[in-house]
């Protein structure tokens, strides 16, 4: 009877160290995301930069600048793969219209993707859609 309470307890605390351990890039990652001037028929769109934090468990990414649901804010929701494959969704809404493409007004929503890759403490990843955007990922 001793012996089965060792071997469960045993069991258990293995258990929780494989979890603790996590996935290859979890973790805390600081993100400038980095938006330069761009053009399109209306004339020059300015370029910003936004700096904030993303964390990555299991796999999962999620990280915020501003205020969601607020003017000039941007969620990071996506995975990460093991090899570090990143696909990121990007949502938020329009800050000033000298931002925007089309100078939409301040406050409608956006989406746009990303993709890119993580290698050992950085990385960076390149919006798909619309504006040229790198975001590139420093583990804190």
């Amino acid at each position: 009877m001793k012996s089965a309470f060792v071997f469960a307890c045993c069991a258990a605390l293995l258990g929780q160290g494989a979890v603790a351990a996590g996935r290859p890039f979890d973790g805390r990652w600081s993100v400038m995301l980095v938006c330069p001037d761009t053009t399109d028929k209306g004339g020059l769109i300015k370029g910003y930069a936004y700096s904030f934090a993303v964390s990555i468990r299991e796999g999962a990414i999620q990280g915020e600048y501003g205020a969601p649901g607020h003017p000039a804010s941007v969620v990071f929701a996506g995975q990460v793969g093991d090899g570090g494959a990143l696909e990121i969704t990007a949502t938020g809404n329009t800050g000033k219209s000298e931002y925007s493409v089309g100078k939409v007004a301040q406050g409608p929503r956006y989406g746009y993707t990303l993709q890119g890759k993580l290698v050992g403490s950085g990385g960076e990843a390149r919006r798909k859609e619309l504006r040229p955007c790198t975001a590139t990922f420093t583990k804190s």
